[in-house]
């Protein structure tokens, strides 16, 4: 696990340029449009229709964002030159195929939502089973997200199709799934820490809950979700035997 998150962040910091202009690519626009609203159009339905907004980037456009780093992590890693029109032109490719497999996944993460609103204002016994089916689920859901955990990369990197991509992630991820599991974890607790304390940060200072500022923060945040791609992206690529080159590759 040291190893992995050790090159993902090395990756990150020698490459921050490039991955940080292919996350602001999407997520620049979107933080503007989320925090402009905030401040400058609130309304009585404020959080839904962040939720909706955040969705839907997470949804259409992420992916996008998703398919374009993967090309450039795959063309790092083979000593080929990866610049920034180069990747997106790949991403592009695979962004059709990513944002279908990304809807699927999106359905199974809601299901523990929709089954707690099915059991909301019944009978407590009826709530207390529900709870434990519920808890069963969620538990089963994060099984299978670890079992999956490299299908971005198997269907940008090895072409893969919604319906057929499912077998070679969870073959890939057999024998390194804690290792995974934990590495993901790290990197969540790293920016969730940082996400509160920046938050903290904001209501505490004077002045600091501004636009502009929020806005460079929340893209900050969008630049430092990449490790979560880098890091599956490396458990992928070790799986795949293929040769680090000599000469490290500039972007």
């Amino acid at each position: 696990m040291r190893a992995v998150l050790g090159e993902t962040f090395r990756l990150l910091g020698s490459h921050l340029y490039l991955f940080t202009l292919l996350s602001l690519t999407v997520w620049l626009p979107v933080h503007v449009l989320l925090n402009y609203l905030e401040f400058f159009e609130p309304g009585e339905d404020a959080v839904g229709r962040a939720l909706r907004i955040v969705l839907t980037a997470q949804v259409v456009l992420d992916p996008f964002v998703v398919s374009a780093m993967l090309s450039a992590l795959a063309r790092i890693k083979q000593g080929v030159p990866a610049s920034y029109w180069q990747v997106l032109a790949e991403g592009f490719g695979a962004w059709p195929r990513l944002m279908l497999v990304r809807f699927m996944i999106l359905w199974v993460l809601l299901l523990p939502s929709l089954g707690w609103l099915a059991v909301y204002g019944a009978a407590p016994a009826i709530q207390m089973m529900g709870g434990l089916v519920l808890l069963a689920v969620s538990v089963a859901i994060v099984l299978l997200l670890v079992r999956f955990a490299v299908v971005d990369s198997a269907v940008v990197l090895g072409g893969g199709s919604p319906i057929t991509v499912w077998g070679q992630p969870a073959e890939l991820t057999a024998g390194q799934r804690w290792t995974i599991f934990g590495t993901a974890t790290v990197i969540f607790a790293l920016i969730f820490g940082l996400a509160v304390i920046g938050g903290q940060l904001v209501r505490m200072l004077p002045g600091a809950n501004h636009f502009v500022v929020r806005v460079l923060f929340d893209c900050a945040l969008a630049v430092g979700q990449s490790l979560f791609t880098i890091a599956l992206f490396l458990f992928y690529w070790r799986r795949q035997g293929i040769p680090a080159p000599t000469e490290p590759v500039a972007t």
